[in-house]
């Protein structure tokens, strides 16, 4: 540290010290910010959650490691992005400005190679894709539930209400549900829209459980608007005095005249642990299920895409990837996203080899696994870089803590331990810190339809062994 005036200076000489591709330096490196370095810890910003986690898989490990060299001791890299950051922190670190010019510095720090800016802007784009109408690939698998959501959009209350829409986990209901909102928020900008999952209905009814007053609250809120959209229903399961206060709202809001959607992943009568009074209201408008894409439209969602990334991919690798990749949209556009960063990465152009480990890595992930709290554990350490050991230890690192609170959550939703048990199978962790980890995942998940769609798909496949 003697030898350096400030955390600016070591963090410019290790940069000097990588051992990449220009266009890697400039896509992933150049944009990080120095915050603070503490004792081994060091501590940089870069302004976007999807640039943070590129930077995380792929350059972690070697950062560390020229940190370590030219310091002297070992080193642990923690990126922050904005979202891990309040304001008085920004504010502290002198983020704000950073974060308002560095798309602007980044675009001049790059050379005057069109096709690597073009890739870079991009590469921002997709990974803000937003789901609207325009960007829902529409094939004979899903044909029914987007006509469906059209026809509310245009006439709301008058046609199919309640509309019901059930498929497997990453087929497009989030998608659809978002479409609607988008798309009613334009044409009725006056319009109460309440957009939900039945976890967050659940907790928001609990939580406002307290008082009369809060109540009343409570169902002012949802029984005076004029749109209810309502995600994963069948996760309202054994919850009976939920299911309760959905019924009265249901009833309330049907017979103001008021549009009500529901997805799931089944059909209602199979819906376990609902009561059939609620499975009767679903059934008694349209159900309009979404099967795995065909062939076809697994072929235009690669191309869309990949078209979104500003990649030209040879037919090899679009016919390779929609024959292996069959049931399920959100692995398609993975392994576009992955294929897109490893070119970024690399300087390279995609190649069959590419789409090959691609796909290899994307099916080992979704393995059948026997159910324990153990196999959970591994299968999000997995998917985060995290060892069992990092999961049970006291570190917090970003992505550490991030990947503890997601196996939390998975545990308490397939195995239904108490947080106290939970706790004890996570280092003796306490009653709060399970409820917080809990929280924040349920959060995370109602801001963020790629994390919900990861984390359903895990579910997904750890309860198919239950």
């Amino acid at each position: 540290m003697s030898f350096y005036n400030s955390f600016e200076e070591i963090f410019q000489e290790m940069k000097k010290r990588l051992t990449l591709t220009p266009t890697a330096m400039k896509l992933w490196i150049e944009p990080l910010k120095p915050l603070k370095l503490n004792n081994n810890h060091v501590m940089l910003y870069v302004e976007s959650q999807f640039s943070k986690d590129m930077t995380m898989a792929n350059f972690k490990t070697v950062m560390e490691e020229a940190f370590s060299d030219l310091l002297g001791f070992d080193v642990e890299v923690e990126i922050l992005c904005s979202e891990d950051l309040t304001v008085e922190q920004k504010l502290k670190y002198g983020i704000e400005s950073y974060a308002d010019s560095s798309p602007k510095e980044l675009q001049k720090e790059l050379d005057d190679d069109d096709i690597v800016k073009t890739r870079l802007k991009n590469s921002e784009l997709a990974s803000n894709y937003q789901h609207t109408f325009d960007t829902f690939i529409v094939g004979d698998n899903n044909k029914l539930a987007y006509a469906a959501c059209k026809a509310v959009v245009q006439e709301p209350s008058t046609r199919y209400n309640p509309l019901y829409i059930y498929s497997e986990p990453g087929l497009g209901k989030t998608h659809l549900l978002s479409a609607v909102k988008s798309e009613m928020e334009k044409l009725h900008p006056d319009m109460n829209i309440i957009y939900t999952t039945a976890d967050t209905f659940t907790d928001d009814y609990v939580s406002n459980l307290r008082t009369k007053s809060n109540l009343e609250a409570f169902k002012q809120k949802y029984r005076s608007c004029d749109l209810l959209l309502i995600d994963d229903i069948q996760f309202m399961a054994n919850k009976s005095e939920t299911q309760q206060e959905l019924f009265h709202t249901f009833n309330s809001l049907y017979n103001q005249n008021k549009q009500i959607i529901f997805t799931s992943d089944r059909p209602p009568k199979e819906l376990n642990g609902i009561e059939q009074r609620l499975i009767s209201r679903f059934e008694q408008g349209l159900l309009a299920d979404i099967a795995p894409p065909e062939y076809e439209t697994r072929i235009a969602i690669i191309k869309r895409k990949a078209e979104l990334y500003g990649m030209n991919l040879p037919d090899s690798i679009v016919d390779f990837l929609a024959d292996k990749l069959k049931t399920n949209i959100r692995q398609l556009e993975g392994a576009i996203t992955k294929i897109n960063a490893l070119t970024l990465v690399t300087g390279s152009t995609p190649t069959l080899n590419m789409a090959q480990q691609v796909v290899r890595d994307i099916q080992s992930n979704h393995e059948p696994i026997p159910l324990t709290v153990e196999k959970i554990i591994a299968e999000v350490g997995k998917i985060y870089s995290v060892t069992p050991e990092d999961m049970r230890s006291q570190k917090r690192s970003s992505q550490i803590s991030t990947a503890r609170q997601v196996a939390i959550y998975v545990v308490n939703r397939i195995t239904g331990l108490s947080y106290s048990n939970i706790g004890v199978e996570f280092g003796n962790r306490d009653h709060s810190t399970i409820v917080y980890a809990i929280n924040k995942v349920k959060s995370t998940i109602k801001k963020d339809p790629t994390f919900k769609g990861m984390v359903d798909d895990m579910i997904k496949n750890l309860g198919n062994n239950a």
